[in-house]
């Protein structure tokens, strides 16, 4: 999960995270110098929420066709 993050910050992918109390957030990472905590900002804000409270990370790459 954590590489999946890295990917996902380093070519600005929006991400979707399910959290251990079921909550949910689609946004744009940014991971802490510690990597302990990722930053999300999504449509209500931003939060850090700590990576071991992550159940599950999916990344939305968007394609472009020519």
């Amino acid at each position: 999960m954590i590489k999946d993050l890295l990917i996902a910050e380093k070519k600005q992918y929006e991400v979707h995270l399910v959290f251990e109390d079921n909550s949910k957030y689609t946004g744009k990472i940014e991971m802490s110098s510690d990597k302990k905590r990722v930053k999300i900002k999504h449509q209500e804000g931003i939060e850090w929420v700590p990576l071991d409270e992550i159940t599950h990370c999916s990344l939305s790459v968007q394609l472009y066709f020519h």
